[in-house]
């Protein structure tokens, strides 16, 4: 009976192990240029990723993104809830070219939480720091590429 217990105790131990682990591993992080600008990106490309997204985090350095490829093309949709810090976000169509953009959109009040969904069918969606769109001229018909 202390030997089972002991080894169960010890898969146990393994177990968390291996999933505090792979839960602190760092998510990829990718170079695209867009409008001229070569962006660290993380990729958010499983649904648990694209369900975090940047939610809870205290702000995001400059030069930064993450970039969310979905497995279809079509109006995904996307809301400020649980951000500390404002966005501007970006639609791309599986051209990799800007088909909608949403501007310096702040945190969302709980009462209140538009989703904002674009008017064509997208595939990539970044997020970047509120101001980037402008700075950077960003237009519809911009594309993206990944960068070696």
């Amino acid at each position: 009976m202390n030997k089972l217990f002991v080894g169960m105790m010890i898969v146990l131990i393994v177990a968390s192990l291996s999933a505090g682990y792979l839960y602190l591993q760092p998510a990829k992080t990718v170079r695209i240029m867009v409008a001229g600008a070569i962006l660290f990106v993380e990729l958010a490309n499983t649904p648990d990723d694209q369900r975090r997204g940047l939610s809870g985090r205290d702000s995001m350095p400059p030069g930064h993104g993450m970039l969310f490829i979905f497995d279809r093309e079509t109006a995904w949709g996307f809301w400020m809830k649980d951000m500390k810090f404002s966005l501007d976000i970006i639609w791309f169509n599986s051209g990799k070219e800007v088909v909608f953009v949403k501007e310096n959109l702040r945190p969302c009040d709980p009462q209140y939480c538009p989703v904002y969904t674009p008017s064509m069918a997208a595939l990539y969606v970044l997020e970047v720091n509120a101001g980037f769109v402008h700075s950077h001229n960003l237009a519809i018909g911009t594309t993206f590429a990944f960068v070696q």
